[in-house]
């Protein structure tokens, strides 16, 4: 019985901080929300690169406890994926604005909503599957949760087509069309990491049960 109650405590440790990491992404997107609906002043990478720090905090934190844990129903290399998975979503959302800050003042006039919508619906939804994950709501949640993400990716790559089919027309700027393409496309990337999260829990889940 001892060694069953800490293995749960030791599964929600891990848990707790996948969830940690997960909430970091969406802080992440939040910030970039801010720095794009305020273009009259040209923004700051700090918000991105503290919300990325303490997410690579996070991901040792993570690895520490794999070292710690002698007993938890997590495989290790699951465990992993996942923290992985989670960590790369911030990172691409602080590439997005270390190019957004070096081309200021060619783009700041772009209207990025539609992909911005889409950015924090993934991830919020990436951070509700790890509750529901921490939560063992089960499989059929899981899958439901999983569906949405995939739909919000096919969604953005519809988004990214549209901007593309626009940025490349004959009277539309040639230099700032190259880096409104760079853009969007990172933008649209931020989704396909949530979508990898999403697969990567899926498929720990269904081992699960």
């Amino acid at each position: 019985m001892f060694s069953l109650q800490r293995m749960l405590g030791r599964d929600d440790e891990f848990c707790a901080l996948l969830e940690a990491s997960a909430q970091e992404g969406v802080a992440a997107v939040e910030a970039l929300k801010a720095v794009l609906q305020n273009g009259s002043a040209k923004p700051s990478l700090e918000a991105f690169r503290a919300a990325r720090r303490q997410n690579k905090q996070t991901t040792e934190a993570i690895v520490d406890l794999q070292l710690r844990a002698l007993v938890t129903s997590f495989e290790r290399e699951d465990i992993e994926a996942v923290a992985e998975a989670l960590y790369k979503i911030p990172k691409t959302v602080e590439k997005f604005a270390e190019r957004y800050l070096l081309s200021y003042a060619r783009v700041r006039e772009f209207n990025f909503t539609r992909q911005i919508v889409l950015v924090e619906e993934s991830t919020k939804s990436v951070l509700e599957m790890v509750q529901a994950f921490r939560a063992q709501a089960g499989p059929g949640e899981i899958k439901r949760l999983d569906t949405r993400i995939q739909r919000l990716e096919n969604e953005a790559d519809d988004v990214v087509l549209e901007f593309v089919r626009h940025l490349v027309h004959p009277e539309f700027p040639s230099l700032q069309g190259i880096i409104l393409k760079d853009l969007v496309e990172l933008n649209e990337k931020v989704v396909d990491r949530c979508r990898d999260a999403s697969g990567v829990i899926a498929r720990v889940t269904l081992k699960i049960y």
